[in-house]
C-alpha cells in the first residue's frame, strides 16, 4: 500500500520513536531510580497515545481491526509525571499502594476501543460520541495533575533555600518552564481546535497551519523536552520543612545563636564547602538545625542558602580588589570562595551587588 508523509508527520513520527527510546533508557537509569520509572511511564504514555495521530486515515481504512486496539494511555500521563515529581522531591516512599487509585481511570481510554470492538460501523453514534468525550477529558486530568506537579516543586524550591546553599542541577527550574508551557499550549491547542471548527479545519493554504499540524508540532516539542530534559536530571535531594516551633528561650538566644554562628563560618572559612548543608553547619556548630533555622530566618529575615551566599560574595569581592589576583581567572576565584559552577556564581553575585563579577572587578580594582 502506497501513502504519503508529510513533514509534520515525519517531525512526530521521530519524536514518537525518540519517546520510546528515551523510556526504555529511563527505565533502565540508576540514578533517580524510582523517579525515572515515572517517567519513563509518562513518556510512554505520551508515545501511545499520539501514535493514532500520527497514522494516515488510509491506515484506519485498510486496517480496522487496529481501532480495537487501547492505544490511548491518556489518563495515565498526569499522574505518572505527578508521582515522578513527587519521588523527586519527596524520596522513593512517595508512592504506595494506596496511591493506585490514581491510575484507575484508564478504563476511560478503553470505552471507545470496546466499541469498535463490537461495532466498527457506528451504529450508534451518540455512544461512539459519548465514548469520545470521555477519552479526551483527559486533558483536564493532565492539566490538574500539572497543576499539583507545580506546586510540589515550588514547595521542594523553598525547602532547598532553607536547607542547602548550593541549588545547581536540582531545583527543578526546567520543571516548572515545562509545566507553565505545556499547560500554555494546552490552551492554544484548544484554541487552534475551536477555531478550526469554526472556520472548516483551516486558516490557510498550507498545510502545516491547519489545527491538527499544529497539534502535532507542540507535542512533539514536548516529548522531545521531556524525554531529554528528564534524562539530564541528576540526583536531587530530600529535604524536609522544620515544622517545630522554637520555644521562648529559643528565641531569647537567637543573636547569640547568630554570633557563635558568623564567628565558626569565618574562623574555619565554612562557606567555601560548595555543598554545605544546614546539617553540616549543626554538626560543626553543635547547634540543632531546628535552632540554626529559625535564628537565620527569624533573626536575620534571611534563608540558609542567601546567608551562606553572603559570605562567598563577601570574599569574591575581597578577591577582585586585590590587585595579587589579577593573574587568577575570576572563575578559578568563584570555585576557592565555594561557588560550584559558573552560572551559579554569576546569578547570585549579581544578585548581591547589582553588577557582573567583571563589571566589578573593572570598577574597584
Amino acid at each position: 500500500m502506497y501513502f504519503e508523509i508529510s513533514p509534520i508527520q515525519l517531525i512526530t513520527v521521530c519524536s514518537v520513536i525518540n519517546g520510546f527510546i528515551f523510556a526504555f533508557l529511563l527505565f533502565e537509569k540508576t540514578e533517580n531510580r524510582r523517579a525515572n520509572r515515572f517517567l519513563s511511564l509518562t513518556i510512554f504514555s505520551m508515545c501511545l497515545t499520539f501514535t493514532p495521530f500520527i497514522l494516515d486515515i488510509s491506515i484506519w481504512n485498510t486496517y480496522q481491526w487496529l481501532s480495537w486496539l487501547p492505544f490511548s494511555l491518556s489518563y495515565w500521563i498526569g499522574p505518572a509525571f505527578y508521582f515522578y515529581i513527587k519521588t523527586l522531591t519527596e524520596g522513593s516512599n512517595a508512592f504506595r499502594k494506596k496511591d493506585l487509585w490514581h491510575f484507575s481511570p484508564l478504563i476511560l481510554n478503553y470505552l471507545h476501543s470496546i466499541y469498535h470492538a463490537f461495532h466498527y460501523s457506528n451504529p450508534w453514534p451518540l455512544i461512539h460520541d459519548i465514548a469520545e468525550v470521555f477519552e479526551s477529558v483527559a486533558i483536564l486530568s493532565v492539566i490538574i495533575y500539572l497543576i499539583f506537579s507545580f506546586r510540589l516543586v515550588k514547595s521542594y524550591q523553598r525547602s532547598l533555600l532553607n536547607n542547602i546553599s548550593y541549588t545547581e542541577r536540582i531545583d527543578l527550574r526546567w520543571v516548572n518552564q515545562f509545566i507553565l508551557i505545556t499547560i500554555g499550549s494546552f490552551i492554544l491547542i484548544l484554541v487552534f481546535v475551536i477555531l478550526g471548527m469554526l472556520v472548516g479545519g483551516k486558516f490557510a493554504p498550507l498545510e502545516w497551519t491547519e489545527p491538527r499540524a499544529f497539534i502535532l508540532l507542540i507535542y512533539s516539542g514536548v516529548l522531545y523536552w521531556l524525554s531529554i530534559s528528564g534524562f539530564k536530571q541528576t540526583q536531587t535531594r530530600q529535604v524536609f520543612n522544620i515544622k517545630e516551633e522554637p520555644t521562648e528561650q529559643d528565641n531569647d538566644k537567637l543573636s547569640e545563636v547568630i554570633q557563635k554562628l558568623s564567628l565558626i563560618i569565618e574562623s574555619h572559612k565554612l562557606y567555601r564547602n560548595p555543598e554545605l548543608s544546614l546539617s553540616d553547619l549543626s554538626a560543626s556548630a553543635d547547634i540543632s538545625e531546628r535552632v540554626i533555622s529559625n535564628a537565620i530566618n527569624k533573626e536575620l529575615g534571611k534563608n540558609f542558602f542567601r546567608f551562606i551566599n553572603e559570605y562567598r560574595v563577601e570574599e569574591m569581592k575581597e578577591r577582585l580588589k586585590d590587585p595579587n589576583n589579577d593573574h587568577l581567572k575570576i572563575l578559578s576565584l568563584a570555585f576557592d570562595a565555594g561557588f560550584n559552577s559558573k552560572a551559579s556564581f554569576n546569578r547570585v553575585f549579581k544578585s548581591y551587588t547589582g553588577q557582573t563579577p567583571k563589571d566589578y572587578k573593572s570598577e574597584n580594582s
